[in-house]
């Protein structure tokens, strides 16, 4: 490990290098055809001095006394270009701050028998977290900057543009990576990126996060032969011993696919009512029942629960923003849920574990999506996986 860490450090202070004296290529070739100019100068006006002698005359140590006009203006200039060119590049752009972009992008390139991450969310974070506390090779391909501002600041080896891209695919050198995670929302693109990436790398493992059953069985099929899972159905295995054998109305917000299939299984229960606040969809992936009610409205406040459900009867409440800007409103509303409805049995979604002190002051549980599918995920990878256990 430490050995790692130590060419790892070596590597960034190469990329470092490289990309300056990319930089001042065209300023180091002028330096150098001036340099190759006086020393021409010197052999033809000087034949009589030995070579060694030329060489002194071309970096401007002892000039002869019949150096001539050239000579002089020679004379003048190279200290001028030596200090501004050469010296002002040592002293001054060797130390300065790199474009994180670009040196992570290289660094990207460089890794061998890695894992490619694409897509960087909760899931994504504690893979990362994982391979930077036990010095594992990986590179992460992300689309938006601000995502991963944190790491490029850091150094890490990150290719900011769209994982459909070739271009994005090659600077991650996934033809030489051992496996790749792709950990997005979106399973247009999931399904792009599994093809061009097996077709560049015919023997990777090839892990992707896909929620409908059919996507998961084209996915394992041949020629992609990618291992799928879906994180909200490793999440239910809580939610299903939360639930059971339990009584009243429940109250669900959120609106991804957990959330949904949350409120999907509850409802089925039987002598359960299930009011599900989702302010973006229509609908659910679900069959919709009678015991199921959907409300697209942002719940914030306790009366925007009291307006369509009576929280005397309610005995249980799901809270599962996606958002971690949306926390603080969480938190809120379980307060005012503790503090007016203490028989509600409250459960909050969280990402940090730092958090979840602060959710338990208000008689609520907590629970973790992300870590459950790591957790989840590290029975399933191959025994040379980064994250094998």
């Amino acid at each position: 490990m430490c050995a790692l860490s130590y060419d790892m450090h070596l590597l960034n202070a190469f990329i470092a290098i490289h990309l300056k004296l990319k930089q001042y290529k065209l300023q180091f070739i002028f330096f150098f055809l001036f340099w190759f100019a006086g020393l021409l100068f010197f052999l033809i006006t000087e034949p009589g001095y030995h070579f060694g002698r030329i060489i002194l005359f071309s970096i401007t140590v002892g000039l002869p006394d019949d150096v001539g006009y050239f000579g002089q203006f020679y004379a003048i200039v190279w200290p001028i270009l030596l200090e501004v060119i050469f010296f002002g590049f040592i002293t001054g752009e060797l130390f300065e701050k790199y474009n994180p972009v670009i040196t992570s992008r290289i660094l990207a390139t460089h890794q061998r028998n890695h894992a490619v991450i694409i897509g960087y969310h909760h899931l994504s974070e504690r893979i990362v977290e994982f391979c930077v506390k036990n010095k594992k090779r990986f590179a992460i391909i992300e689309d938006c900057e601000e995502l991963v501002e944190d790491l490029l600041n850091a150094g890490l080896p990150i290719v900011v543009g769209d994982a459909t891209e070739n271009s994005s695919l090659e600077l991650a050198n996934v033809k030489s990576a051992n496996e790749v995670f792709i950990n997005i929302n979106d399973v247009r693109v999931a399904i792009i990126c599994t093809e061009k990436i097996r077709k560049i790398n015919p023997s990777c493992q090839i892990y992707v996060r896909a929620f409908e059953d059919h996507i998961q069985e084209y996915l394992g099929e041949s020629p992609l032969n990618a291992f799928s899972f879906s994180t909200s159905k490793w999440a239910m295995d809580d939610i299903h011993e939360w639930t059971k054998n339990r009584s009243g109305t429940v109250i669900v917000i959120g609106r991804d696919h957990l959330t949904h299939r949350i409120a999907h299984h509850i409802s089925q229960q039987p002598d359960r009512e299930v009011y599900l606040f989702d302010d973006v969809h229509e609908g659910i992936e679900f069959e919709v029942n009678k015991q199921l009610h959907l409300r697209k409205k942002y719940t914030r406040f306790l009366s925007d629960l009291e307006a369509y459900v009576n929280l005397k009867e309610v005995t249980q409440a799901f809270i599962c923003w996606k958002k971690e800007c949306e926390f603080d409103e969480a938190i809120y509303l379980t307060s005012k849920l503790n503090f007016f409805y203490p028989h509600i049995e409250v459960f909050v979604r969280i990402f940090d574990e730092e958090l979840k002190e602060i959710v338990q002051k208000h008689n609520a549980k907590t629970f973790s999506t992300s870590k459950k599918a790591f957790k989840m995920l590290q029975k399933e990878v191959k025994p040379n996986s980064i994250i094998a256990p």
